[in-house]
């Protein structure tokens, strides 16, 4: 019987992409994550009606749109530790690495983090901060990043 997931003690790490074809495994633990944005993976429709339908449209598959703004929610601390690993390598390209504990395959999602930004305050509620980032390139699956590629 297969064994359902959960995010209990799921972990982000993010490192430097490097150059062509020295995949360097992404070490940089990402302390205090408490949500990540879905990856919306639809590809765009293209509409293919012509006169010739009559009651229906038709269409096809176009690209996916990886272009929209995606992120970590993170706990704020008073060191900054999740906002200093993320400004480090904002504008740079990069991999991150997500770990769910009891599945054989990571997911590396190449990206590009953009410095952060303001605090999320809310009343009576825990201080947080979104770590912002665009997807680069095709999402990669494996145990390390030299089995994905």
């Amino acid at each position: 019987m297969a064994t359902v997931l959960t995010s209990l003690g799921v972990k982000f790490y993010i490192g430097a992409k490097g150059t062509s074809g020295t995949a360097s495994e992404p070490s940089q633990l990402i302390p205090q994550v408490i949500e990540a944005s879905e990856f919306d993976l639809d590809p765009d429709t293209i509409d293919t009606t012509s006169f010739d339908n009559l009651r229906y449209k038709s269409s096809v598959s176009g690209l996916i749109d990886t272009t929209g703004i995606q992120y970590l929610t993170v706990n704020a601390t008073d060191d900054e530790a999740a906002e200093g690993i993320w400004d480090a390598l904002a504008g740079q390209e990069a991999w991150l690495k997500i770990e769910i504990p009891n599945k054989d395959d990571n997911t590396y999602v190449p990206i590009i983090p953009i410095k952060t930004g303001a605090y999320n305050l809310a009343v009576n509620d825990r201080i947080t901060i979104r770590l912002r980032y665009t997807i680069s390139g095709d999402m990669k699956f494996g145990a390390t990043l030299a089995d994905a590629e």
